[in-house]
């Protein structure tokens, strides 16, 4: 009976523990005053909020995400836990949405400096989409020509001059883009082109850490810059 009591008693010390650690982690977390502004593309929920896509600052406050919109309206939604993860993701910073059938739900956010925190668990079999913080490091940028390997070469070729097998699988003669008609673009249509897609097309991803996202805007640039380089 003795032995019972006193496992019982060191149980409770540990939940006690743990308790109190998760809520001094916490308060730690919070107290830094670290936030991050993106450009969310697309609508998305967070908690029983509907947002709308727009520029939005993620910050923790002790046991609380924060997220605040551009006109200053600030929403609170509890902490599920904290997360660790890839490098990359804690350097540069994400928003992880669960990819629902109803639409897009915030369940992670990476605060570049410290870990991430957990606000709604992607249930199995959901698709999980990454929206990265990249754009806010300047010195996270790839070079054009690495930025073009990485996303446009596997179906627009070397320099630009297409893809036989990638012709074939699409069923469809792909631009290329050292051609007249795409040199002919200007800066503004190729970043819409990139950033946006087209009906045949989805907008230009890149994969990091695991992690599909849309190329943050000085990429884009670099990888325009590199193509204007392309000649017939």
């Amino acid at each position: 009976m003795r032995e019972m009591q006193s496992r019982d008693a060191m149980a409770r010390r540990f939940v006690a523990l743990v308790f109190v650690t998760f809520f001094a982690v916490g308060l730690a977390f919070g107290a830094n005053g670290q936030g991050m502004r993106f450009q969310v593309p697309y609508e998305f929920k967070f908690g029983s909020n509907v947002l709308p896509a727009g520029t939005y600052t993620f910050s923790v406050d002790r046991g609380w995400l924060a997220v605040e919109s551009a006109n200053g309206a600030v929403i609170r939604q509890n902490i599920v836990t904290r997360l660790s993860g890839p490098a990359e993701l804690i350097r540069s910073g994400y928003l992880i949405f669960d990819n629902a059938e109803n639409g897009r739900i915030l369940s992670e956010v990476w605060t570049p400096g410290t870990d991430g925190i957990l606000v709604h668990p992607v249930p199995k079999g959901h698709g999980r989409l990454a929206l990265s913080g990249a754009d806010l490091d300047a010195t996270r940028a790839y070079s054009g020509e690495a930025a073009y390997k990485l996303t446009c070469a596997k179906c627009h070729g070397e320099k630009g001059k297409g893809d036989a097998s990638a012709d074939k699988f699409f069923q469809l003669k792909i631009p290329r883009l050292n051609s007249d008609e795409v040199r002919a673009k200007s800066d503004a249509e190729l970043t819409e082109l990139i950033t946006l897609g087209t009906k045949v097309m989805p907008p230009v991803e890149i994969d990091e850490a695991g992690f599909r996202h849309r190329l943050p805007p000085q990429d884009v640039q670099a990888v325009i810059a590199y193509v204007r380089t392309f000649k017939q």
